[in-house]
């Protein structure tokens, strides 16, 4: 389900087309809980809302480049969660991160780094990130990966030529309780982040006893997590927490020592 929250959000946020419209029905899985059948719950969820006209309008708008950072465009999702709905804070982190090198990780069928063209070197680690690709380059013609360094594995497995490389920022956003493997994949954003890098984090802690297929429980205490993330070398700027969603879930704006 992490697609279809995503993907409503950026959707609502782009002012582009309305999330409201999206088609969400489809059946749940009820088996026993494996990584595998993870993934083949995103894929099946990834194809379903790439399948709808709300995502090849934003999918066109985001290959044209109508929704560049480097015209101005300002996502409203990230400014809220991440910059405190603070325009200025945006701009000082778009100067920040141009001509760096980001990363992100988990991003399903849409990358913000496909927007963030002010930066030099973008990569994207996404298990699923061939098929996803196949899938648009067979129904739209194109991918809005393209221009992208991609990854496809998880984000648990380290890339060597990382390490120490991500000088602009790194995105996270609802991926960690994607998976089992999580601190593995934060251990690995410590090592990728260089000193002064930018790490936007976001994500559901727990799921109050009702995580499906796609979601794994981390911890009931976001105060646990934010010491983990500080004992990983970042220091927190800004916290932002959804106080609407069911879930317990908790952001931040953090900077690597």
């Amino acid at each position: 389900m992490r697609i279809i929250r995503f993907l409503k959000s950026f959707l609502q946020a782009s002012s582009i087309v309305n999330p409201d419209n999206l088609s969400t029905q489809i059946e749940t899985v009820s088996t026993a809980k494996t990584w595998e059948i993870s993934q083949n719950y995103e894929f099946k969820y990834a194809i379903a809302f790439m399948n709808t006209p709300d995502f090849r309008t934003l999918a066109k708008s985001v290959h044209d480049g109508e929704m560049n950072i480097s015209t101005g465009y300002v996502n409203n999702l990230i400014l809220n969660e991440f910059f405190a709905g603070e325009e200025a804070l945006w701009h000082e982190f778009v100067n920040q991160i141009s001509g760096k090198t980001c990363l992100e990780i988990g991003p399903a069928v849409l990358s913000v780094l496909s927007t963030w063209d002010v930066v030099q070197e973008s990569h994207v680690v996404e298990p699923l990130i061939e098929q996803i690709e196949n899938w648009q380059r067979s129904n739209f013609g194109f991918s809005v990966f393209e221009g992208l360094k991609t990854h496809s594995h998880g984000a648990e497995k380290f890339i060597p030529e990382l390490s120490a490389k991500i000088d602009g920022a790194i995105f996270c956003r609802n991926c960690l309780d994607h998976t089992p493997k999580w601190p593995f994949i934060l251990g690995n954003i410590s090592k990728y982040a260089a000193s002064g890098c930018r790490l936007l984090l976001w994500l559901d802690l727990d799921h109050h006893g009702v995580a499906d297929d796609g979601h794994y429980d981390i911890t009931t205490d976001p105060e646990e997590f934010k010491n983990l993330v500080d004992a990983l070398g970042f220091d927190i700027v800004r916290e932002y927490s959804c106080q609407e969603r069911f879930e317990l879930n908790w952001g931040c704006f953090a900077i690597k020592r």
